[in-house]
C-alpha cells in the first residue's frame, strides 16, 4: 500500500506518494492534490502487480551519448546518405551542449528550451529545428521501440518558426548573363550543368550526380531513382537543353565517360557522393561574380525554373510534379506571380449580372 504524506511548503500544500514493493525500486512522486497522488499510486501498484511497470531509473542509466549512438547505428543508417550526414552533425551539437554523459531520463523541457535559446543566438532557425526534430525522434523511438520510461521533452516547448523561404529568381536577361559567364569557365561542362539546372528545376546535387544511363535524349526525360523525398522522379527536358546535351554526349562518348558533369574520381568519399553539387561551388561563385550577380545562390536556379514555369501558365500540380514535391505547400510560394493570370481569369466573368445590349 502506498504511503501518502501531506507537506506544507512556501508555495502551499503538496502530497508526496511513496510506493515500496518487494522486487521493485522505491518510487516517489509529488502532486498538488491528494486525489492525484492516490490515483497515481493505485495505477502504479497495479502495473507492478501485473508486471507492466517500467522503472524510471532505467532511463537514468542510459546517457544521451549511448542513446544517440544507438539511434545513428540502427535508425539513421537506413536513411539517405545526405540525411545521415545531417543527423550525425546535429547529434554532435546536442552532445556538445546538453552533455554526452547526461542521463536520458533527466533531459527536461527546461533543458531543451535552454539549448534552443542558446543555439538561436548562433545560427538560424532551420538547423535548430532540425536538431530538435532529431532529439524528438530519439525520445519517441526510446519510448515506443526501446521500452524506456521517458517522455518527450521537445513536445512541451515551442519550436522556432521556420525561416521564410527564399524566392529570388533570375530574370531572362540575368539568366543570359549567367550562362554567358559560365561559358568562360575553365570547366567546359559547367555551362551544361547550369543550363540543366535552369531548364529542369532539378536540385543541384540531383543534376551533379547524373549518369548518361539516366538520360533518354530521344524521349527528352531524365530518370532519378532516388530523390530527397526517397521517391523516384521523371524530369522532362526542354528541346533546347536536349540539343545541348546531345553535343555534350557526343564529346563525352569519345572519352567513355559515365558521369554527365563530373568524373568518378571526384566522388571518392561519402560527403561528395551525398552532395556532388558542392563540386561546382567554386565555379559558380566565380561565374556569378563575372556576371555581376553576387546576390544569387545555386538553389535560386531551381526557383528560377519554377517561377518562369508558373508565369508561363503551368498549373501548380504539374509544377509540383516537375520539382518533385509530394504536396502543393512548397509550390504555394510561387502563386503570387500569377497576379496577371488571375486578372485575366476574373475578367471572363466581368459581364456577370450586367445589362445586356
Amino acid at each position: 500500500m502506498a504511503r501518502i504524506v501531506k507537506r506544507k511548503t512556501k508555495r502551499g500544500v503538496s502530497y508526496q506518494a511513496t510506493i515500496r514493493r518487494k522486487g521493485f525500486d522505491t518510487v516517489t512522486r509529488t502532486f498538488d492534490t491528494k486525489g492525484e497522488a492516490l490515483a497515481w499510486a493505485s495505477a502504479t501498484e497495479q502495473d507492478m502487480k501485473d508486471q507492466r511497470y517500467n522503472s524510471p531509473r532505467r532511463a537514468m542509466g542510459i546517457t544521451l551519448n549511448q542513446a544517440l549512438t544507438k539511434y545513428l547505428s540502427t535508425i539513421s543508417e537506413k536513411k539517405a546518405v545526405n540525411t545521415q550526414m545531417l543527423e550525425k552533425s546535429a547529434s554532435q551539437r546536442l552532445l556538445e551542449r546538453i552533455g554526452a554523459e547526461t542521463p536520458l531520463g533527466s533531459i527536461s523541457p527546461q533543458i531543451v528550451a535552454k539549448y534552443r535559446d542558446a543555439r538561436l543566438q548562433e545560427v538560424t532557425a532551420y538547423p535548430v529545428r532540425h536538431e530538435l526534430s532529431l532529439l524528438s525522434h530519439l525520445f519517441s523511438k526510446a519510448k515506443k521501440e526501446w521500452g524506456l520510461p521517458v517522455e518527450n521533452p521537445v513536445t512541451d516547448i515551442e519550436r522556432p518558426a521556420p525561416p521564410r523561404g527564399r524566392t529570388r529568381f533570375l530574370t531572362d536577361s540575368e539568366a543570359s548573363k549567367l550562362l554567358e559567364s559560365c561559358r568562360k569557365s575553365r570547366n567546359y561542362k559547367f555551362y551544361y550543368y547550369i543550363l540543366t539546372l535552369l531548364h529542369t528545376g532539378m536540385r543541384s546535387s540531383e543534376a551533379a550526380g547524373l549518369r548518361w544511363t539516366q538520360i533518354d535524349l530521344d524521349k527528352r526525360v531524365i530518370f532519378l531513382p532516388t530523390t530527397k523525398n526517397n521517391d523516384p522522379r521523371w524530369v522532362p527536358l526542354t528541346k533546347e537543353l536536349t540539343l545541348e546535351l546531345h553535343k555534350l554526349k557526343e564529346f563525352s562518348n569519345g572519352k567513355k565517360e559515365e558521369l554527365v558533369f563530373l568524373n568518378d574520381d571526384q566522388l571518392n568519399n561519402e560527403r561528395s557522393k551525398a552532395r556532388p553539387g558542392l563540386k561546382f561551388r567554386e565555379s559558380f561563385n566565380a561565374a556569378k561574380k563575372r556576371a555581376g550577380l553576387l546576390d544569387i545562390h545555386m538553389h535560386d536556379l531551381r526557383h528560377t525554373a519554377a517561377s518562369h514555369l508558373i508565369m508561363s501558365g503551368v498549373d501548380i500540380r504539374t509544377l509540383a510534379d516537375i520539382l518533385g514535391h509530394r504536396t502543393l505547400q512548397m509550390v504555394q510560394r510561387y502563386t503570387h506571380l500569377l497576379h496577371d493570370h488571375k486578372l485575366a481569369a476574373i475578367d471572363k466573368i466581368g459581364l456577370l449580372g450586367q445589362p445586356q445590349n
